[in-house]
């Protein structure tokens, strides 16, 4: 009887480290990881992407505000390129949404300056030690899929 009292105790406090090991390396601190390619066709012509790469994540403690930088991101709306590659801000105005603030071009109009995203999850898999982003951001005619992995430093 003591020995099972004494495993499961110890599989509570092994329960209770794994949540505490995601935020200890994600919740206000800098990460690092890659993002997968992605290249998606939407209405006139228009597509977006961006490639894989290395990218850097931070959010902070309360989940409102996340920084993302891309390594290369590129919306074409069937008349005009967009590179938006840097650090981009993103705001919530709810758990899995809000918009995307390209910080590095203030000079674009403001729908490909200041898009939206939705679908944000963000889980961590505590076999491989990986974080994992992902949301779509919402152009005017073309949705990108953002999907990156983040390593336990």
């Amino acid at each position: 009887m003591r020995r099972f009292s004494v495993l499961a105790a110890v599989a509570a406090a092994l329960g209770l480290l794994v949540p505490t090991e995601a935020e200890s390396f994600t919740y206000g601190r800098l990460v690092a990881g890659q993002v997968k390619g992605a290249l998606v066709y939407g209405s006139g012509g228009s597509w977006c992407s961006v490639d894989n790469g290395s990218t850097d994540y931070q959010i902070n403690q309360a989940g409102s505000r996340a920084v993302i930088s891309f390594t290369e991101l590129t919306y074409f709306d069937g008349a005009t390129y967009y590179a938006l590659n840097g650090q981009t801000i993103l705001t919530f105005s709810s758990m899995t949404g809000g918009s995307v603030h390209f910080k590095q071009r203030p000079d674009l109009p403001d729908p490909v300056h200041n898009p939206t995203f939705a679908n944000f999850a963000q889980t961590y898999s505590a076999t491989t030690d990986q974080f994992i982003v992902s949301f779509n951001i919402l152009f005017s005619a073309c949705t990108l899929p953002v999907y990156a992995v983040y390593d336990a430093p």
